[in-house]
């Protein structure tokens, strides 16, 4: 079996000291490809950075400001995301959105930089990486916007992924009809996140991805702890028992599916 994770911070601080041996845990655990994540201008070079290493596994890197860090999102940053963003092995624009539950930066502040990046993401003919807290509902006609704009939506390819998703089954649909993905983490398999295993049953397979968010949300059985790559299978094992499959069909659509994603149009050509 392989593993896609599609969405990490390996770049944090909490690996610095052994970053090696994680990445050589993900290979031992069958993680064939990682997504390393930006949430500002320093993490996103890092990202590329990380991103360009040859062996194995595989990692992509994506650019942008999380919205916990979107009052740092000037015209001169958002200019230097765009201009990382052409640049291989970038393959979205990310970690974008609206976080309504710690409030980090004003509302209207993470809007606007939200609106910017997915424009960024529109010119340069990129998925995105998208995260909400408390702010499913006010995701929405943002996201709609992008999906009227994005060149992805006539190539039939997925527009990008709501990582870690937190809202409800019936708020996972209406993306999955706008044309987006719906990760899930690790942590779906906590004892009261019973929402994030009806959206691992009730969403078709085809539009689903797993990821680790590391090094947070660990498993279960390593909660305190910092999560990694490796346990990216944890996510799938949540998936297949709330479905009623076998891990086997869940590594295989899930990767697929991220490959779909993230590997079709590599950045450089973005600008052609």
């Amino acid at each position: 079996m392989h593993f896609f994770d599609s969405h990490s911070h390996l770049q944090d601080a909490r690996f610095d000291e052994d970053r090696e041996a994680v990445l050589a845990r993900a290979t031992a655990a069958g993680v064939e490809t990682i997504v390393v994540c930006g949430e500002d201008v320093a993490s996103s070079e890092t990202a590329i950075a990380l991103a360009a290493r040859t062996e194995h596994p595989r990692l992509l890197a994506t650019v942008g400001f999380h919205p916990h860090e979107a009052a740092q999102a000037t015209e001169d940053a958002l200019d230097r995301i765009e201009e990382l963003a052409r640049t291989s092995p970038v393959a979205a624009i990310g970690e974008i959105g609206l976080d309504f539950y710690r409030d980090l930066a004003p509302r209207h502040v993470q809007r606007r930089v939200l609106d910017a990046q997915l424009a960024i993401a529109a010119r340069l003919r990129l998925p995105v990486s998208v995260h909400s807290r408390d702010a499913e509902g006010e995701l929405q006609p943002h996201l709609a916007g992008f999906a009227a704009e994005s060149p992805l939506a006539g190539q039939g390819r997925p527009l990008g992924v709501l990582h870690a998703f937190g809202g409800t089954l019936e708020q996972a649909r209406t993306y999955v009809e706008m044309g987006f993905l719906v990760s899930l983490p690790c942590s779906a398999g906590y004892p009261r996140n019973d929402e994030a295993r009806r959206v691992a049953a009730g969403l078709p397979l085809a539009s689903l991805l797993i990821e680790t968010d590391s090094p947070a949300l660990p498993p279960q059985s390593r909660r305190g702890t910092r999560n990694e790559p490796a346990n990216v299978r944890v996510a799938a094992e949540v998936v297949a028992e709330a479905r009623g499959v076998g891990i086997e069909e869940v590594a295989a659509a899930t990767t697929a599916n991220a490959e779909a994603l993230f590997g079709a149009i590599p950045a450089m050509e973005a600008s052609a």
